[in-house]
């Protein structure tokens, strides 16, 4: 009863916003060519993490070749919810942009995405790219757009490593994780890859997790190191275990409800702009992760190593025979194996 009682409140706060948002003045729906428009964007992320400025990117862009006919409004650092909250947003109309993880997309219907969501499917950040800005990655989209879920998808953004962070506890080898209590996104797969390697996965919204740390209601939490950094959890955290255990592999949708009021040319000019600003974030994210992990260290965090890597390949085999079933020749080539 709690659960549907939740349920039904997202679903009416979904509701509302889309009703305040399509009276906005700041909104035309109704956008043929040439009428200006703002599109609603929403992230977890604050306004200076590097997730939030690739989107800022894409909006000058967007500004810059419309002469300011196009612009964005961004709600971040989780103020929209949760999520889930935020995808039944976009299905809505309220919101027009999320980006999520593959593994949320999956828990909305869109089966293939469980596979990238897979702990260790990739091991760098160069290797997804390589992967998900060819044909591999527009089939996953187009399954995205065929599913018929309310989401039109536009591109990806591809994060570094997600790592584990530890309040005061040091993790370098598997046993380590046993019993510890560790946030995960409110998503299957996340919980399933933190119980793998012998932790209680506890599901909380980003907006928790601070609070939550500091209070020894998890002993910890996995993200990238910039997350870390730009929410200060260095102020609750001693440590920091790079597994990178999983990229951030983030499908970025439209609503398709919205998508569909616009026109021809300017659904393709936001494809294209996309895609620009993405390549851009691209080509200083990974010095970024490099220059996150110097900050840590200077915040007084310790930066820990793996020292049984295999092991911890080999306890998440089970998930790939469970999630991966019927899709082990799209996971052997990306693999490249």
């Amino acid at each position: 009863m709690k659960n549907q009682c939740k349920n039904m409140f997202t679903v009416l706060a979904a509701a509302i916003l889309s009703l305040v948002f399509s009276f906005s003045s700041g909104k035309l729906l109704a956008a043929n060519a040439g009428q200006p428009y703002v599109i609603r964007i929403a992230d977890s992320q604050p306004e200076t993490s590097t997730v939030v400025q690739h989107i800022r990117m894409f909006g000058n862009l967007l500004s810059e070749k419309t002469n300011g006919r196009i612009t964005i409004q961004i709600f971040g650092s989780g103020m929209m919810g949760p999520a889930p909250t935020v995808m039944q947003q976009v299905q809505m109309g309220a919101i027009d942009i999320y980006r999520c993880d593959a593994s949320v997309i999956y828990d909305f219907g869109i089966d293939s995405m469980k596979v990238l969501s897979l702990p260790y499917l990739f091991d760098s950040k160069e290797a997804a790219q390589k992967v998900l800005y060819g044909e591999v990655g527009d089939k996953f989209l187009k399954d995205v757009e065929d599913g018929k879920i309310g989401f039109k998808p536009i591109g990806w953004i591809i994060e570094p490593a997600r790592n584990l962070f530890l309040r005061n506890r040091k993790v370098t080898s598997i046993g380590d994780m046993k019993g510890l209590k560790i946030r995960t996104p409110e998503s299957e797969i996340f919980l399933a890859t933190m119980e793998a390697f012998g932790a209680a996965a506890t599901p909380l919204s980003m907006g928790e997790v601070y609070t939550s740390i500091q209070t020894g209601v998890v002993d910890g939490a996995e993200n990238t190191v910039d997350t870390f950094n730009i929410n200060k959890f260095n102020e609750v955290c001693k440590y920091i275990t790079l597994d990178a255990h999983n990229f951030n592999i983030c499908p970025v949708v439209f609503s398709t409800k919205n998508w569909e009021k616009l026109s021809a040319d300017d659904q393709k000019l936001i494809l294209d702009c996309w895609a620009e600003a993405s390549h851009a974030y691209d080509s200083v994210a990974i010095e970024g992760d490099i220059k996150a992990q110097e900050i840590a260290k200077a915040n007084g965090v310790e930066i820990l190593t793996l020292t049984d890597k295999e092991k911890w390949l080999e306890a998440v085999k089970p998930l790939y025979d469970k999630y991966g079933a019927g899709y082990e020749k799209v996971i052997a080539d990306i693999q490249g194996k």
